[in-house]
């Protein structure tokens, strides 16, 4: 089994202040209950030779990260009585590591907590996926903090990766996206149009999230799989002559509706199975995989973590940068003062009730 060290946290640079943090003490069924956790109060650690003390500024909220209390997915499942993992932004407090400079806004999957001290050896020098690995991030862009999660972040590298390298989309392709209204899924769709798609159409859940899909993330259509009684007939008449690229948040059964209209040649970036992680039961999965063969077509899963650090990723993380300095791009994050409420909010993103990049805004600036 895989082993990672979890960062130890704690708060602010004085023996004498407290730390919250969010426990992981049983494995959730369906969505997270409160008793899923421990808010846990803890005294502050002296620094060690070596270690970091990193203030959170902001906590994303990730389906991933609901995979990760379970069996883990791609990783080995985060341990019972150690705090939830996930994306982090932090701020450089005070440091014991000569490597590591005061002030220096880090990144990374950290502690659900307000602080967390980091030993050497989880301290990177460029982006990492690693569970307890933080980098510093850089901020010369001058954009809000916020957005380093998002466009800047996470979700502005997957959407990249996937669509650009992963289903290697060209001018001209037509694109079908799930899971469109999502903070990656938004991105993806105005990518496509950036760069010269054909078509693009966004599967989403509600008339309001289709409607926005067209006014502000850049599709020519959406699709409501809320008022859809055949998905699948409604992507092929979005789509007549077949779609060439795939990008899927979703799985189950609208990847197979999807894989029932697919163009010679067509590619599918499998980036999350969103309907599956509060799953009970056995999940439906695709019945059609001939048409990938009668298509020639592809699919193929894949994790951002291993775009990170690469020269290619940070050229993306450039064009990105230019087209939020250009207005070309609608990044929206939904900040929360909700820290102490974070299973509930956490939910939302299975629910539907957040509109962007859903964050728990944990500490200020100051």
């Amino acid at each position: 089994m895989q082993e990672y060290a979890n960062p130890s946290t704690a708060e602010d640079n004085s023996m004498s202040l407290k730390n919250h943090e969010w426990i992981l003490k049983s494995r959730p069924q369906g969505l997270v209950k409160n008793t899923d956790f421990e808010y846990r109060e803890s005294d502050v650690p002296p620094l060690q030779d070596g270690e970091t003390l990193v203030k959170v500024r902001y906590l994303a909220m990730d389906p991933a990260t609901r995979g990760w209390m379970g069996d883990g997915g791609y990783v080995d499942p985060l341990p019972l009585d150690k705090p939830v993992m996930g994306v982090t932004v932090g701020e450089v407090l005070e440091t014991k590591n000569p490597d590591v400079e005061v002030g220096t806004i880090v990144a990374g999957v950290g502690n659900w907590a307000r602080y967390m001290v980091v030993p050497a050896e989880q301290m990177s020098v460029t982006r990492a996926g690693e569970l307890g690995v933080l980098a510093p991030m850089d901020i010369s862009s001058g954009h809000p903090i916020p957005m380093y999660l998002h466009a800047l972040g996470t979700s502005g590298g997957t959407a990249w990766y996937g669509l650009m390298e992963i289903a290697r989309m060209k001018a001209g392709d037509a694109v079908l996206v799930s899971g469109a209204h999502g903070s990656c899924g938004s991105l993806v769709c105005q990518y496509a149009k950036l760069k010269g798609a054909s078509k693009v159409v966004g599967i989403a859940g509600g008339q309001e999230k289709c409607a926005e899909l067209v006014e502000l993330f850049g599709c020519d259509e959406a699709i409501d799989y809320k008022d859809c009684s055949d998905l699948s007939a409604a992507i092929g008449k979005a789509f007549p002559e077949g779609l060439d690229v795939f990008f899927d948040n979703v799985g189950g059964e609208t990847l197979q509706a999807a894989m029932d209209h697919l163009a010679k040649g067509a590619r599918i970036a499998v980036c999350g199975m969103i309907s599956q992680y509060n799953a009970t039961g056995a999940s439906p999965g695709p019945e059609n995989m001939w048409n990938l063969v009668a298509n020639t077509a592809s699919i193929t899963g894949f994790l951002v973590s291993d775009y990170f650090g690469s020269p290619e990723c940070e050229q993306a993380y450039a064009q990105i940068a230019q087209w939020l300095d250009e207005g070309k791009l609608n990044a929206r994050v939904d900040v929360r003062d909700d820290f102490e409420r974070i299973p509930e909010v956490f939910n939302e993103l299975f629910t539907g009730g957040n509109r962007g990049r859903l964050m728990i805004q944990v500490a200020s600036a100051d």
